[in-house]
């Protein structure tokens, strides 16, 4: 399994609502701008807002100065809460093999590729864990 680009755009959309929310252009950014500078497709933006929404990360508001922005802090989101709005407790890694082949060998193998895609997905989870929009937008200012 591949990861869609939901999550990576999900990440700079929040950047980017977030730094000009920041500038004091906007109290919400319309949501078409947001699709549009980052060239994510509308549907798929639409997706990503719901989500977010749902996972109570961004609120949005409707009419001629509606829009989308954070919920919360930029300090108190992590790159994790975006995951887990967008990717939704679905594993990184499937890891169901059902070789046709039987014997040590095969299980072996099959359990050692389950345990480093275990210990890899926790490592990434841990690191989305410790991230924030705050790091990311300290990162573009550096």
């Amino acid at each position: 399994m591949s990861m869609s680009t939901a999550f990576p755009h999900a990440i700079l959309a929040m950047i980017y609502v977030t730094d000009k929310v920041q500038q004091g252009r906007f109290e919400y950014v319309p949501i078409q701008q947001v699709s549009s500078e980052l060239n994510i497709p509308p549907s798929t933006m639409g997706l990503i807002i719901r989500s977010l929404n749902r996972a109570g990360l961004v609120e949005t508001r409707e009419g001629a100065k509606g829009g989308i922005r954070h919920a919360r802090a930029p300090e108190t989101i992590t790159l994790y809460d975006i995951f887990r709005a967008i990717e939704q407790e679905r594993p990184i890694f499937e890891t169901q093999l059902q070789p046709r082949v039987t014997g040590s060998k095969p299980t072996n193998a099959q359990q050692a590729i389950v345990t480093v895609l275990h210990d890899a997905e926790q490592a990434l989870l841990e690191r989305l864990q410790q991230t924030t929009l705050a790091d990311l937008l300290r990162a573009l200012t550096a």
